[in-house]
């Protein structure tokens, strides 16, 4: 069998494309390029991880990095506000018992999870203000960007002067 040799822009493309797949970027499952005549899928997505492995094997480092720091973007975006709500549930578990809670927060700047230990004196869907151990001072975090959270044994108090609207 004779190997295939992919340039590193086709790498990028293939790479992308089944990226796009692997995440369910695409919406909308009934587009006319991704269903056949019989309504049933054009491509079979069992075999995306295999290929990916191996496309993503070939890629150079810098292309790779650069594409996966496109997606977590495009998923961590301000316009996407959706919330792991199993994290949301731990989230709202620790506020109601003044526990804190480990993070990992999405910076869309560096595209990077940074990890962090947060004490919740405000929490809504969309916004949680909290004391960040990290920073060491109180911050605004997006419950969309929060991809992780696990609650901890120790616990905190919210201080008296705390007013949300200074956030």
């Amino acid at each position: 069998m004779k190997s295939i040799k992919f340039t590193d822009s086709e790498l990028k493309f293939i790479y992308q494309l089944i990226k796009s797949f692997e995440e369910e970027m695409v919406q909308n499952p009934s587009e006319s390029w991704e269903m056949d005549y019989y309504d049933e899928p054009l491509i079979d997505r069992k075999p995306l991880k295999s290929i990916l492995k191996k496309v993503e094997k070939s890629l150079p480092k810098n292309k790779k990095e650069e594409i996966l720091k496109s997606f977590l973007r495009r998923k961590y975006s301000t316009f996407n506000n959706e919330i792991d709500e199993k994290v949301y549930s731990i989230l709202e578990k620790a506020f109601m018992q003044l526990k804190t809670v480990e993070i990992k927060y999405f910076n869309t700047e560096s595209a990077e999870f940074s990890k962090r230990k947060i004490d919740i004196y405000y929490k809504s869907r969309k916004h949680i203000i909290a004391y960040c151990h990290l920073r060491k001072s109180i911050r605004k975090f997006r419950t969309s960007r929060i991809a992780y959270a696990k609650l901890t044994d120790e616990k905190y108090k919210i201080p008296d002067d705390f007013d949300k609207n200074k956030y």
